[in-house]
């Protein structure tokens, strides 16, 4: 969010609006071995589908001057607070009206929809008198949105006289009264809208993006186990996807080598052993327990049973999955284990549980849980960016693709090479998450500033070592690459400049003239 200063500097341009370069290598790579790639050398890379955007405006507003112009300042202000409050929360509501995307059967399907999310919570403004009296006020307010990387070339936008460009949003007039209780005209669309309207010029602008990171490998695994619990949430429809999914979620499982006495999904109980397998890690062996449950694993007078090993999951395992349907509001939306009657745990009350002062992961594959999921973890006094990387979706999540996401993601962080655990980035785990139908379903990771920079495997002692092939670099990662003095030497691999030592850089590389990843290069290109 922008602080006070900043936006004080922006409010004289705010009332005006109420209104690749590539260098090609000089000379091939000759035997296919990764090349340090100098700066400004880039033209290729891979980033995630979505990223994050600052959505902000700016209004005026005009007090009663019998009610108001006798007041003292801070009466003055509160009173336009109180307003602003209302009309950002109305802004809010409406921003997404026109960006989400919405489902077939809504009666305005086909307005707006670009796969975008604004998350309230992150609401923020500032007011500031323009008169004397204390009864004309200006404001800017700003919000925080998820999107689709293309969001700003897709969404129409209008430019204004000073070159800025915005976005128009209409919304109904609302009356003072729908403004304070909420009461907004639902499903929204300007075509068949007879009320009167306004129009509002948003600016939306891409914020700074995270590093790409690892997960905490080094503390999923320290203990030898590493325990996931995939929670299958339950469903409305008549297709009973969760049924469908705990099945295929169960083949899976199944097919993917984890042992389990258990030789249909309908033989499990809620206090089965966990599918059981073990995998080298980093020179060790860990133990990889995965434990699934849905609704219909308990009789419905029994729910509550199941309800507390949510809890206990959430409190316990390293991983908790959870696939099932979501929403935006923090105190209804969560973790919606059965359906007819509906039972959940509310994205609220998961901060409110005595979650562990340890790494954990958690996913939450449902419709919008950017909205409103991970800022309810982040709650709890003991969840921290250290200690949870979250992920959810902005756009929808589609109930036939959860079993290849959950598959898909386990795998990834799973993956393995000659054997061994070879650790994946969050970009390459989402990458390969939102693959075939999930094209549009927007995952992405909060949390991972302070995420590991440099693979958790690597041999950083062995950097600028002289070597002739990868196999003279011990450690994960670890490359041998040529340098700008045309010499050979060991690399570590990397995702940001400060998972290196001190002296190096998170440099790229390239095999041939694609640049294929980031090796911790000395600064000066060479090893003195």
């Amino acid at each position: 969010m922008l602080r006070r200063n900043t936006l004080l500097s922006l409010l004289p341009f705010a009332l005006l609006l109420t209104a690749p370069a590539c260098d090609d290598a000089s000379t091939p790579v000759d035997d296919g071995a990764a090349e340090a790639v100098l700066p400004g050398k880039a033209d290729n890379y891979l980033s995630p589908t979505s990223r994050e955007y600052k959505v902000w405006g700016d209004g005026q507003i005009t007090l009663d001057r019998e009610a108001f112009v006798d007041a003292e300042r801070s009466q003055q202000e509160a009173e336009v607070r109180n307003i602003v409050g209302y009309r950002v929360k109305a802004y809010t509501y409406y921003v997404n009206a026109y960006l989400t995307d919405k489902g077939h059967g809504a009666s305005n399907a086909d307005y707006g929809g670009f796969g975008g999310f604004v998350r309230g919570t992150t609401s923020d403004f500032i007011v500031e008198p323009v008169d004397d009296e204390g009864l004309n006020w200006i404001f800017l307010w700003e919000v925080e949105m998820g999107g689709p990387r293309d969001l700003l070339s897709e969404v129409p936008k209008v430019k204004g006289d000073d070159g800025t460009e915005y976005v128009i949003v209409k919304m109904p007039k609302l009356t003072a009264s729908q403004l304070q209780y909420g009461s907004f005209p639902k499903d929204f669309d300007p075509a068949t809208y007879t009320g009167e309207m306004e129009e509002l010029q948003v600016i939306i602008e891409p914020t700074d993006e995270s590093f790409d990171g690892y997960p905490e490998y080094d503390q999923l695994f320290d203990d030898g186990l590493l325990d996931v619990v995939i929670v299958v949430g339950g469903d409305y429809n008549d297709a009973r996807y969760d049924i469908q999914q705990t099945e295929d979620i169960f083949g899976w499982l199944k097919s993917a080598g984890y042992t389990h006495e258990a030789t249909q999904y309908t033989d499990l109980k809620l206090d089965s052993a966990p599918f059981k397998k073990s995998m080298k890690v980093n020179g060790h062996e860990v133990a990889v327990e995965i434990t699934l449950v849905w609704g219909d694993i308990v009789p419905i007078a029994d729910i509550g049973l199941l309800r507390q090993r949510i809890i206990e999951a959430y409190e316990n395992a390293d991983i908790v999955i959870y696939n099932g349907h979501a929403g935006e509001d923090p105190d209804y939306s969560g973790v919606v284990y059965h359906y007819n009657p509906r039972h959940a745990i509310s994205a609220t009350q998961l901060g409110q549980l005595d979650l562990p002062d340890r790494y954990q992961i958690y996913l939450f594959n449902g419709c919008k849980t950017y909205a409103a999921y991970p800022e309810a973890v982040m709650a709890n006094t003991v969840k921290t960016t250290k200690t949870v990387d979250i992920v959810s979706t902005v756009n929808f999540s589609w109930l036939s693709q959860q079993t290849f996401t959950t598959s898909g993601f386990i795998r990834e962080l799973l993956a393995l090479s000659g054997g061994t655990h070879d650790p994946r980035t969050w970009r390459e785990v989402l990458t390969s998450v939102n693959a075939r139908a999930n094209y549009n379903v927007y995952y992405g990771v909060h949390g991972i500033d302070d995420n590991p920079h440099m693979n958790p495997y690597a041999d950083p002692a062995s950097l600028c070592a002289s070597c002739s092939s990868d196999n003279d670099c011990p450690g994960a990662g670890n490359l041998c690459v040529k340098l700008a003095d045309g010499g050979k030497h060991c690399a570590a691999e990397c995702t940001a400049d400060d998972g290196c030592p001190d002296g190096y850089v998170c440099g790229e590389i390239a095999i041939g003239y694609r640049i294929t990843g980031h090796q911790c290069l000395p600064k000066s290109y060479r090893c003195e």
